[in-house]
C-alpha cells in the first residue's frame, strides 16, 4: 500500500462528520497537532495521534503473489481535562453516542473505498493520554487491509 493510499484513508477518517453532544467535532491532523490541547480547543479529534499509525501485518497473498498489508489508525476524541468534572459519569452517555455515530459514519464513508477492506473498528471510553496531559475521551481504532499488486514478471 502506498503512503498516498494511507493518507487517503486518514483523510477519509478525518472527513467523518462525527458528533459529540450534537456538535460535529473539529479535527487536527498530525502536522497541526501541538502536544496538548487546552480547554478552549476542546472537544477535538486528533488523527493520527503520535504512535497511532501502525503497520500490524504484512505478507504475500499466495494465489496472486500480491502483498497484503494490514494497518491500524487511531483517532482520538479529547473532551476535557481529567478532573474538570465528576469524571466519566458526566460524559459516558455522550461518549458512547459518539462511538455509535463514528461507526455509522464510517460504514457509509467506506462504501466509496473499493481498494481496501475494512476489517474492524473499535472504540473505548477512557482517560486518553496525549502529550503530558490526560483527557476524558474516546480512542477509536480502525483496522484495514490492502492488497498491493504483484510486480509484473
Amino acid at each position: 500500500m502506498s503512503s498516498s493510499a494511507v493518507t487517503d484513508i486518514i483523510e477519509l477518517l478525518a472527513g467523518l462528520a462525527v458528533q459529540y453532544n450534537n456538535t460535529v467535532v473539529p479535527v487536527r491532523r498530525l502536522a497541526s497537532q501541538p502536544n496538548w490541547s487546552d480547554a478552549a480547543q476542546l472537544p477535538v479529534r486528533i488523527i493520527p495521534a503520535l504512535g497511532g499509525l501502525r503497520l500490524v501485518e504484512g505478507g504475500v497473498y499466495t494465489p496472486t503473489r500480491a502483498t497484503r498489508v494490514v494497518w491500524e489508525i487511531d483517532d482520538l476524541l479529547l473532551v476535557r481535562d481529567v478532573g474538570m468534572g465528576r469524571g466519566v459519569a458526566d460524559t459516558a452517555t455522550a461518549l458512547v453516542e459518539y462511538i455509535e455515530d463514528y461507526v455509522a459514519q464510517l460504514r457509509f464513508a467506506w462504501l466509496a473505498r473499493g481498494d481496501v477492506q475494512l476489517l474492524n473498528v473499535s472504540g473505548i471510553v477512557d482517560v486518553v493520554r496525549y502529550g503530558e496531559r490526560a483527557y476524558e475521551g474516546v480512542a477509536m481504532t480502525t483496522r484495514f487491509a490492502h492488497l498491493v499488486r504483484a510486480p509484473s514478471v
